[in-house]
């Protein structure tokens, strides 16, 4: 299994690598459509092909590792309160099971050691 792992991720880095080769032109990101406004910073970059789609590629990833901790917040609350509630219930069964030791068999009328 852990050979596989291996394997896949060589296999990931070699396509990224040639995908990174293959995009190495130059293109222009602008941030509005209209590129004559001057609003008093840079609207637009130049950078290689290959930065654009790994640069999107990451804020993907980024996005939906944030909206699944945001979406499985409920769900380990739930977890919590049910692992307290267990702990809860494990003491007084603890606790009860010591009592009934402590005590007289009264249908029996038997001692206990």
């Amino acid at each position: 299994m852990r050979l596989l792992k291996i394997l896949f991720l060589v296999l990931v880095a070699a396509a990224l690598v040639v995908l990174a080769v293959a995009n190495r032109h130059v293109i222009e990101l602008n941030l509005l459509p209209v590129a004559d406004l001057d609003l008093g910073f840079p609207t637009s970059v130049t950078i290689p092909a290959f930065a654009a789609v790994f640069g999107a590629l990451f804020v993907g990833i980024v996005v939906g590792l944030v909206l699944e901790a945001l979406r499985e917040g409920y769900h380990r609350k739930n977890e919590r309160e049910y692992k307290r509630k267990a702990a809860v219930l494990d003491r007084e069964v603890h606790r009860l099971a010591r009592k009934a030791g402590e005590e007289d068999d009264d249908i029996l009328g038997i001692k206990r050691a």
